[in-house]
C-alpha cells in the first residue's frame, strides 16, 4: 500500500509501506502520514517504540503451567 512521506529536504513523495521501517532506519524520512495526519520521525510515537508492557499476556500459554494438574489418558 502505498503512503506518502517528507524526506529530509522536505519534498513529498510516496512509497510503498512495507519500505517505511528501513527508511526510518537510514535517516531517509522526517516525517510520514497517517490516517490522523503527519508523524514526525523521532518525536511521535512510532510501531515498536513501546516499553515494557506490563498488562496479562494474551498470547500466552492460557492456564498451561509447567506443574501441570492434570493428566492426558490414552
Amino acid at each position: 500500500m502505498n503512503m506518502q512521506v517528507m524526506y529530509n529536504d522536505n519534498i513529498v513523495g510516496q512509497i510503498d509501506s512495507v519500505l517505511l521501517n528501513r527508511l526510518i532506519e537510514t535517516g531517509k524520512v522526517k516525517m510520514f502520514m497517517r490516517s490522523d495526519g503527519w508523524a514526525m520521525v523521532g518525536v511521535s510515537p512510532v510501531r515498536g517504540d513501546g516499553g515494557l508492557y506490563e498488562g496479562v499476556d494474551r498470547r500466552g500459554r492460557y492456564g498451561l503451567e509447567a506443574d501441570l494438574k492434570y493428566k492426558i489418558i490414552t
